[in-house]
């Protein structure tokens, strides 16, 4: 039983942001589901205008190209399927005639032979239709064959082509793209290729064979009443042209409503506890958002339907109006034609009635569907980022030893957006420990991600060891330095396959990689040590080891170029300790780049250079800089209280 009053406390809890909805999609325990009374007008869940990161997703208007039935053709096998379908199909509307022929040739031998001479013969001729039959089933199977594993084919190679491009697309299209919006091509239109598209396929190319057979052979056999089959299919022809242009536009738009649909739940369902933290107010505006795309989703979808029921209704009210006409026509016509032709006439009316009531829906259900492929072809295209490798660019070790120039260098992350980095002009001479200090903003981040080339840099230079990055693959550059991330990202798989991917050190090596981090006791106190399993994410590992281990693998590589960005910002003391330890110990002699808040884990840097609104204001020796008296640094070791400590580090 239902509690009427928690039904009334939760409508009067909920009456001020949300009102009852007739498009919500299902009640549950006779408890209304609740939807937004209106648009977000309220001041406490005004959305931030949009645009202004996240870009609209686009759609296509008007029909779908040739270019994309081309497409999906290639990826499935080219002409030389489409020919083998063709032969197919010829094969077996051969046999089912030959079936058919054969049984009449057989039922004629009834008028002109004996019973007894028919009884004999009868195991001859069952023989042969029964071949034709088997033939007939066996050329139906090998055309399901044809179709399904060009479908798969064509999958396949799709889904390779847009997976390719999506890891090979620069980081500013996974900015301005949600994480929903791609799902949604993984999920929704893939689904379509690998299922929808060749099951329909098949069966369009099945009856659409069949259909001009049947349509041929009833204008053969009635003459000239066989022209009146010509406007009729004009007719059909017309509704389906009529009916496919906004089913196609109402099946882009289905998809595009999927995406922020996907999206928010991604991003709830990540970001759960920091919602519940909020409390109520924000539960309920991801509620509101929610059922808000769910209304978005189901009012397209809906609108779908209403179209594809709209043609169904009328091409089966034409269907009848064309039977009423052509029989009043033939009854009035009765003293002119034999009865076999009026039956014969009828038949074909009523088979070609039904194959096109069949075959105009679904040739306008497949255009449909083939706005999926339409929007896979889209991010096949996404622009790729530079080459990752350049034959000949570098040497193999390259490099060799870790200095780095910035010349006039500018970074922005979008074409057209303000810069982030304005001019910055630096020398970091070879195993050089430099800390990079600023106020949130300033830019610190911003100058390893110049450094990896996740964007191309405005404008200057950076040079590793004399060489203009720009001038080297993207994955030689990424590859040679080493990254130790505030959340390290630790893939599932083995222990053994996260710290040597390549399999290219043995297990001593890997031994005295752990001992080094100090993860010895914790590695080997587990079933099968370096051969056990890291869960995803490496849950199973506390942040800071996981920070170890990146830091682990660092020393594998030997990296002579680490970067460090903000990696001590969400450990305890002991494992910054730790840290600071390998660093000084393990890559005394290669450069190390360290962003941090806490300022005590770059006090004892070479250099502090501090950004300030994307300048480099500051470039010196801690001491010399607080020596100063003055300035950002000085300001940020006063907050924190770090003076005094800086001259310790230094002495």
């Amino acid at each position: 039983m239902v509690d009427v009053a928690a039904t009334t406390d939760f409508a009067e809890d909920y009456s001020l942001l949300v009102s009852p909805s007739i498009t919500t999609p299902m009640n549950m325990a006779n408890l209304e589901l609740f939807t937004p009374a209106h648009m977000a007008t309220t001041p406490s869940f005004n959305e931030a205008p949009s645009g202004q990161l996240v870009l609209e997703e686009e759609r296509v208007d008007g029909s779908v190209s040739a270019s994309v039935y081309l497409d999906y053709l290639e990826a499935g096998g080219g002409w030389c399927t489409m020919w083998w379908l063709a032969f197919v199909l010829a094969l077996w509307q051969a046999l089912s005639i030959a079936g058919d022929l054969w049984l009449n040739v057989w039922s004629g031998t009834a008028t002109t032979e004996t019973s007894a001479e028919f009884v004999n013969e009868s195991g001859y001729y069952l023989s042969i239709y029964a071949a034709l039959s088997v033939a007939g089933a066996l050329s139906t199977s090998f055309r399901s064959m044809v179709v399904y594993g060009s479908g798969l084919k064509a999958s396949q190679q799709l889904f390779d082509r847009m997976t390719h491009a999506l890891l090979r697309a620069p980081m500013r299209f996974f900015d301005q793209n949600p994480v929903g919006r791609i799902l949604n091509r993984y999920t929704n239109d893939m689904g379509t290729v690998d299922v929808d598209i060749p099951f329909t396929l098949g069966y369009v190319s099945s009856v659409t064979f069949l259909a001009g057979c049947t349509l041929a052979t009833a204008m053969y056999m009635t003459q000239y009443m066989g022209l009146l089959i010509l406007p009729l299919v004009y007719i059909y022809v017309a509704m389906g042209q009529f009916y496919v242009k906004p089913a196609r536009e109402l099946e882009r738009v289905n998809k595009i409503t999927k995406s922020p649909l996907l999206n928010l739940i991604t991003e709830s369902i990540e970001g759960v506890l920091v919602i519940r933290a909020f409390g109520d107010k924000q539960l309920r505006r991801f509620m509101r958002m929610h059922f808000r795309n769910v209304d978005d989703t189901n009012g397209s979808t809906y609108a779908k339907e209403v179209a594809t029921q709209w043609l169904a209704l009328y091409i089966q009210l034409t269907s009848v109006a064309v039977l009423a006409v052509l029989s009043v026509a033939l009854i009035w016509m009765r003293d002119r034609l034999s009865p076999g032709l009026v039956a014969l006439a009828l038949n074909y009316i009523f088979s070609s009635l039904g194959f096109l009531e069949n075959l105009v829906p679904t040739f306008a259900y497949f255009e449909t569907l083939m706005v999926a492929p339409e929007r896979i072809a889209d991010y096949c295209k996404i622009e790729a980022e530079a080459p990752r490798v350049i034959s000949g660019a570098v040497a193999h070790d390259w490099p060799t030893k870790g200095d780095i120039v910035f010349d006039n260098m500018a970074f922005r992350y979008k074409e057209n957006d303000p810069l982030v980095l304005k001019d910055v002009n630096l020398h970091i001479r070879s195993g050089e420990k430099i800390g990079i200090v600023g106020r949130t903003g300033a830019g610190k981040s911003s100058l390893t991600m110049a450094l990896f080339r996740i964007n191309e840099l405005a404008s200057g230079s950076i040079k590793i060891d004399g060489m203009d990055i720009s001038k080297v693959g993207v994955k030689t550059l990424r590859s040679a330095i080493a990254i130790i991330p505030q959340t390290p990202v630790l893939f599932k798989g083995t222990l053994r396959n996260y710290l040597d991917p390549f399999g290219e050190f043995s297990d001593d090596e890997l031994w005295a990689c752990l001992h080094k981090v100090k993860l010895t006791d914790r590695i080997g106190g587990v079933d099968g040590k370096l051969d056990s399993q890291v869960e995803e994410n490496g849950e199973n590992f506390s942040v800071g080891e996981r920070q170890m281990l990146c830091m682990g693998r660092a020393l594998l590589r030997q990296a002579r170029i680490v970067v460090m960005d903000e990696a001590t910002a969400a450990i305890d003391h002991e494992t910054d300790q730790n840290l600071q330890r390998v660093i000084r110990t393990e890559f005394a002699s290669s450069t190390v780049l360290t962003i941090a808040h806490r300022l005590d884990t770059v006090l004892d840097a070479d250099r502090i250079l501090v950004f300030d609104q994307g300048r480099l204001a500051q470039c010196d020796k801690p001491k010399a800089l607080i020596g100063q008296g003055s300035g950002i640094f000085y300001e940020l070791c006063s907050e924190g209280g770090y003076l005094d400590k800086v001259v310790t580090h230094q002495q």
